[in-house]
């Protein structure tokens, strides 16, 4: 192991996966699947422009060139602006006066733990704006160093407040005197690590205690947490899960961010928790995985611990926020159960449709979709109606 340089920042976030410009794409795709340029263009604009709202890339990356895939069935898919939509219909903004705290990791889990959920702990928060009750909040080099060096009960695992991306995810094994050792084998010296952060800490930086996967899983995959994202959506008596899908991360990293190159999704049966056959890479570099490139466990058929727990914590927790008609629920399997990451109020539907090899917007999905939708605009005519009312009354 090598002590690192942390001067240009490489450490606090994964490197992007490498991408081909598009009009290489076009070139291989027409050459390995005899979809001629004209036909992508034209099916890329018919998928940008329709529901789905697919950019470019996105049509690539979800292999929407394979012929094989009637056209109907790609109206199915949806990119990141489609999913977002998506979720609009289902949880209308009118409707959501907790998003702040639902998007918030540190408000959230406190949130969560207060109504007996097993969800991560704050240790402390890298911040300058806000304060946390007995959280410590550090607004300082020297405070972060401090709290490293005294109070931090390590591993600890830190990650960005507000915002989704790898920047600043990190999982702290241990300091060793002025040199801290992270879970990938790297050594940062502690104070350039606390001057980065700090620096980089604008919307806030959490410092969690990290958490150990349970024994089956960390045979198969290693260190890293790889949480299995739930999405549930709202019905009129109790929310339930609509799918499930395992996020495994890539050898030798430290998160599950599926960005991350050699990152692996599959499919989870949201009934009996089964693992499906994983997914790897995107377009045309995507292949099934059965088992794991490292340790060669087999991905494929297993049986993901504590399932009726998890997928009924999930239910659960969606019950406290019914304004909602969808979230996505990050959950992590210890030794002793699962518990809850993250809450996401707006899930990213690609990541079902990679794993799953079809679109969001299919024929299963739609009538529930429809429903939750009409729900959402029923309550929100009430909602405003009750408003004219107490105009009208004042």
């Amino acid at each position: 192991m090598t002590t690192a340089s942390v001067l240009d920042e490489a450490f606090v976030g994964e490197a992007p996966r490498p991408t081909i410009p598009p009009a290489s794409l076009a070139s291989e795709v027409a050459r390995k699947h005899g979809v001629g340029k004209l036909r992508q263009i034209s099916e890329m604009l018919r998928l940008k422009f329709g529901r789905g709202r697919l950019y470019f890339r996105e049509y690539y990356d979800s292999g929407l060139f394979d012929p094989s895939i009637p056209f109907e069935d790609k109206l199915d898919y949806v990119g990141t602006r489609g999913s977002r939509n998506l979720n609009a219909e289902l949880s209308h903004d009118e409707l959501l006066t907790l998003r702040s705290l639902v998007a918030d990791k540190v408000m959230c889990s406190s949130l969560l733990r207060q109504f007996g959920f097993a969800a991560t702990e704050t240790q402390a928060v890298v911040t300058t704006a806000r304060r946390f009750g007995a959280v410590p909040a550090l607004t300082s080099v020297e405070e972060l160093r401090r709290f490293l060096k005294g109070k931090a009960r390590y591993p600890l695992f830190s990650k960005p407040q507000l915002t989704c991306d790898s920047q600043l995810t990190v999982l702290l094994e241990r300091l060793d005197g002025e040199v801290l050792e992270f879970a990938d084998g790297r050594k940062v010296p502690l104070d350039e690590f606390c001057a980065q952060v700090v620096r980089n800490s604008a919307d806030g930086v959490v410092f969690q205690s990290a958490l150990r996967q349970h024994p089956e899983i960390e045979v198969i995959t290693g260190r890293a947490v790889g949480t299995v994202r739930v999405v549930t959506i709202r019905k009129a008596d109790m929310p339930d899960a609509l799918y499930s899908v395992w996020k495994i991360p890539a050898p030798g990293t430290m998160s599950d961010d599926l960005r991350q190159q050699g990152a692996l999704v599959a499919p989870v049966n949201t009934c009996t928790g089964q693992v499906g056959r994983a997914c790897a890479g995107f377009g045309l570099s995507a292949e099934a995985i059965e088992t794991h490139p490292v340790t060669g466990r087999a991905i494929t058929g297993f049986q993901l611990p504590f399932w009726e727990d998890l997928r009924q914590m999930a239910r659960n927790a969606h019950a406290l926020f019914p304004e909602y008609g969808i979230l996505g629920w990050d959950i992590a399997i210890t030794e002793s159960g699962p518990v809850i990451i993250e809450c996401r109020d707006n899930p990213l539907h690609t990541i079902y449709q990679r794993a799953f090899g079809r679109g969001i917007r299919n024929a299963e999905f739609l009538p529930i979709f429809e429903r939750v939708a009409a729900w959402s605009q029923m309550k929100l005519a009430q909602q405003k109606g009750r408003a004219r009312k107490r105009r009208a009354e004042q």
